[in-house]
């Protein structure tokens, strides 16, 4: 029943990862950095770590730990984008993105 459940949340993964694909990022926002975050760097970051887990091996404790940070910060920083309506769509993706990534992950548990 787990396999099945975390196929299904692969295949959701799958489909967000889709359609964040062809989003660009949002104009306007490449040299703001709210709270002092690098917005580039964490959408590299989280987008990273969800292609990891459609393709690669559980993720480490470090690893793990690390997207878990980033996601928080993210959720942080989402009324930020209220006033840009498309800035705001595109970050709440990529936040759905990450936070279902790390999901999976968690029921894979650690590396063996």
């Amino acid at each position: 029943m787990i396999i099945v459940m975390s196929d299904e949340k692969t295949d959701l993964l799958a489909c967000l990862w889709d359609e964040f694909s062809a989003m660009r990022f949002p104009a306007g926002w490449y040299d703001q950095e709210p709270e002092g975050t690098c917005l580039v760097t964490l959408d590299t970051v989280l987008t990273g770590f969800a292609a990891n887990v459609l393709d690669g091996p559980a993720l480490g404790a470090r690893h793990r730990d690390h997207l878990r940070r980033r996601i928080l910060l993210l959720g942080q920083l989402l009324p930020a984008f209220a006033a840009d309506g498309y800035a705001s769509r595109y970050f709440v993706a990529l936040y759905r993105m990450a936070v279902l990534a790390e999901e999976i992950d968690g029921e894979r548990g650690d590396p063996a």
